[in-house]
């Protein structure tokens, strides 16, 4: 198990005893599901096959459109469909972990595991933040107050402009943060370069063997 500073349960723990005024048992439940959380970010996790079969109805109305296509070209796309959906679904996990490597020195932590309905952050100072990825990502019923704490939130990148707003996360975590698009590429790059099972490709597919 990763030392307390590292995974920052010191400090999401503190918010949580603050913020809900738990028995022992209910530490133990949090703590436990915080470090599955932080032992299964995307940079350790390894991604499973989808159990959904895929519509092959999908495939005729692509050949119904472009009907030039050979099979093994409307399988491709099929194939690279199911990845960029694997991708897609990984890339919340990245995001949360690339922050959260940003703002630990700040005093700020990912709430692993979602052990805070509605948190994706804390400070030591009992700040509480949300985080999405798109402005369009749907957002849970957190605007209301907790305890007298506003929830910020915070979403990297704007659906419709493709403005991405580091700097106002920059300005919420404070004390010289310097997050940015660039290096979260470079973030994203690196991770998956060490950990490629992070997304599943399956063994046969013409995507993985070219």
């Amino acid at each position: 198990m990763p030392k307390n500073h590292t995974s920052g349960l010191q400090i999401a723990l503190k918010v949580y005893t603050d913020l809900e005024k738990p028995d022992s048992g209910s530490i133990e439940e949090f703590t436990l599901k915080f470090m599955n959380g932080y032992n299964n970010r995307a940079s350790v996790r390894f991604s499973k096959p989808s159990k959904v079969k895929p519509d092959r109805i999908i495939d005729i109305i692509i050949h119904s459109r472009l009907p030039d296509l050979t099979k093994d070209e409307i399988d491709l796309i099929a194939e690279g469909h199911r990845v960029a959906m694997t991708a897609e679904n990984i890339l919340g996990y990245m995001l949360e972990e690339y922050i959260h490597e940003n703002v630990l020195q700040f005093g700020w932590t990912c709430c692993w595991g979602s052990v805070l309905r509605s948190i994706d952050f804390v400070s030591k100072k009992g700040e509480l933040l949300q985080v999405k990825n798109r402005s369009n990502s749907e957002n849970s019923s957190s605007s209301r107050v907790r305890l007298g704490t506003e929830i910020q939130k915070w979403h990297r990148i704007d659906a419709n402009s493709g403005i991405t707003y580091w700097d106002k996360l920059n300005e919420i975590i404070g004390k010289g943060s310097s997050m940015s698009e660039e290096k979260f590429s470079d973030f994203v790059r690196a991770l998956v370069q060490k950990n490629p099972d992070c997304i599943y490709i399956e063994p046969s597919s013409e995507i993985f063997n070219r």
